[in-house]
């Protein structure tokens, strides 16, 4: 059974999180567009080069590296929260259920 405290604590975390959960998304996306901007960066520095040189170059670079690894926290970061909320909204459907099972047998 999930007790009132339990659902009050989760739908706390919701309210309390929401802005926590915004900021992962933006940080996601923010890093998803770095990534292409680090390897436009990175591909002019080698601009006398073919496209797929300075695409090969560009993607071997610790800069192009780095964002990558950022990018790969965001979404690590982002999914760590989207999961909290998922288990806190599923802790409240378990208690509706629960409940309204419970007011079922009464009746």
């Amino acid at each position: 059974m999930v007790s009132d405290d339990e659902v009050e604590k989760a739908l706390d975390w919701l309210r309390d999180n929401a802005e926590a959960i915004g900021a992962a998304k933006e940080r996601l996306v923010r890093a998803g567009h770095m990534v292409k901007h680090v390897k436009a960066l990175q591909m002019k520095r080698w601009n006398e080069q073919t496209v797929s040189a300075q695409e090969r170059e560009a993607v071997a670079s610790p800069e192009y590296l780095e964002a990558l690894t950022e990018e790969a926290r965001a979404a690590g970061d982002y999914e760590v929260m989207k999961s909290l909320r998922e288990a806190a909204a599923l802790k409240i459907e378990v208690w509706r259920s629960e409940a309204a099972n419970y007011r079922a047998m009464k009746l």
